[in-house]
């Protein structure tokens, strides 16, 4: 029996953050894309999609179109979004961090 309790952060058309109660790791489901994350790393992601300037690192793809191109964690896994995908993946993650905030200070006065 798993002692995983999930938390949804963030459920929306295909994306999906979660994280455990139990072991604090952040799962996050977006389109068929599965990545795992420990809290600090996941914190590490947020940071750095909303530094990111799309316009100054984007670049074209063979369809002709911008796309930014981020690193997973995984050598040779890369997840690649046009603008409006960038805009929703960074509003959404930065939503599920606020949840996540917001979950760690309530659960910080009821002990």
């Amino acid at each position: 029996m798993t002692t995983c309790k999930p938390l949804i952060l963030l459920e929306e058309t295909a994306f999906y953050i979660t994280q455990c109660q139990h072991c604090q790791r952040i799962g996050l489901i977006y389109n068929n894309l599965v990545l795992g994350f420990k809290h600090e790393e996941f914190i590490g992601l947020c940071q750095t999609i909303d530094s990111v300037h799309f316009d100054q690192s984007s670049v074209l793809l063979p369809d002709g179109q911008p796309y930014l191109i981020i690193k997973t964690g995984h050598p040779d896994i890369q997840l690649s979004l046009s603008k409006t995908e960038y805009t929703r993946f960074q509003a959404g993650l930065q939503q599920a961090l606020h949840r996540m905030n917001l979950h760690q200070l309530l659960r910080l006065q009821s002990n």
